[in-house]
């Protein structure tokens, strides 16, 4: 859910205890001048779970907000997450955790750093913020409203935001009480209003297989199918002006296997 407050302390969260440390670096970009980022033109927050089997995808949001956060765009410039985050390898501290990758959940390097550029999208729209490269997961995710998820993956999916303005913006991320926190500071308050609805599911469509190990006329269920979404992304401004965008989410197929 996009939000839009004070941020009344930030923290720079470290990997959690016995975990791997990171090595990756990033240059913070903060001028001993915070005037130019007096504002808080727009925040957004998402909600992760951090004990039991989530700890280690826990460990990759608060390690991902680590390195997002004191990210400075000049006029006209544009951020990269992957650039800016780094490689989601070992080296850098990062764990495996569930991922979505081809519409299933499944393990892999870095899971969870999804979720601080999903969060880093609201706030980006929130700010206004021009959007170059943004891209939803293949099945909607539960930590964001439906359209306003962002995939990232390294080498192969990023994400990108120009800042259109005349002055510097920053970003400022971290985690705290299993929220991760994106605000982007500068030097007026936008606050767009930013929301995502499903206004259309799309049907699950079943496809049968012939299967000769199986006794004739038995059906077997391989997989029981998934429905999709049409999802609308409204965000509109202060005067009023609205813009709207359409995020689609593939079904995936009841697949039934059936004896020859």
């Amino acid at each position: 859910m996009t939000t839009i407050g004070t941020l009344l302390l930030v923290l720079s969260v470290g990997p959690l205890a016995g975990f791997a440390k990171a090595s990756h670096e990033v240059s913070v970009e903060t001028p001993t001048d915070d005037a130019p980022f007096a504002e808080e033109m727009a925040t957004a927050e998402t909600s992760f779970r951090t004990t039991g089997r989530s700890r280690s995808r826990a460990h990759n949001v608060e390690l991902a907000a680590k390195f997002l956060h004191g990210a400075v765009l000049q006029p006209g410039e544009t951020l990269s997450f992957n650039e800016r985050v780094g490689e989601r390898s070992a080296d850098n501290g990062f764990l495996a955790a569930p991922v979505i990758a081809a519409g299933r959940i499944r393990s892999g390097m870095g899971g969870g750093v999804c979720q601080v550029s999903t969060t880093l999208h609201i706030a980006s729209l929130g700010a206004g913020l021009e959007i170059v490269e943004h891209r939803t997961h293949s099945r909607p995710s539960s930590y964001a409203p439906v359209g306003l998820d962002a995939t990232v993956s390294w080498g192969t999916i990023d994400y990108r935001v120009r800042n259109p303005y005349d002055y510097p913006v920053r970003v400022s991320a971290y985690t705290r009480g299993g929220d991760v926190h994106v605000s982007i500071e500068g030097a007026e308050v936008i606050a767009n209003q930013v929301s995502g609805e499903t206004v259309r599911e799309l049907p699950i469509r079943e496809r049968v297989v012939t299967d000769a190990a199986l006794a004739a006329g038995a059906r077997e269920v391989e997989q029981a199918g998934r429905v999709g979404a049409v999802a609308r992304v409204v965000v509109v401004a202060a005067d009023g002006t609205r813009q709207v965008q359409n995020h689609w989410y593939s079904a995936a197929p009841r697949i039934v296997r059936v004896g020859a």
